[in-house]
């Protein structure tokens, strides 16, 4: 039986972790494509408002990923929650995806991360 929930437990763990990466990788190539179009931009002294509106289109888009993430995290601890449900405690997979009680979208000290319109 333990046998079992362990597979279960593992079965649903390693998938949400690779999402977890997934997601964390999609923000980091965002960054990197705006910091590239705007340093292009700048090189090809193009005016301004070149790119502005794709930017914007990958800012919405990030906003969107860091929602996503956010929503992950949240299942990540209803999952665990779940694991010691099943008697199960504290399995480890490895280094990535660890989402503890009071990480810092769960803790009243921390702000929250906002998307800003630029005026």
């Amino acid at each position: 039986m333990l046998n079992t929930r362990l597979e279960v437990a593992r079965s649903v763990g390693m998938p949400l972790i690779k999402m977890e990466e997934h997601l964390d990788q999609a923000l980091t190539q965002a960054a990197a494509m705006q910091t590239a179009a705007i340093n292009g931009r700048r090189r090809a002294k193009l005016p301004l408002e070149a790119g502005e509106d794709a930017l914007t289109l990958i800012a919405d888009a990030t906003a969107q990923l860091l929602a996503a993430r956010k929503a992950v995290h949240q299942a990540h601890r209803l999952f665990r929650q779940e694991q010691t449900n099943m008697g199960l405690g504290v399995v480890s997979y490895g280094d990535y995806g660890d989402t503890p009680e009071g990480s810092s979208s769960t803790r009243a000290d921390v702000a929250p991360l906002h998307v800003v319109q630029a005026a």
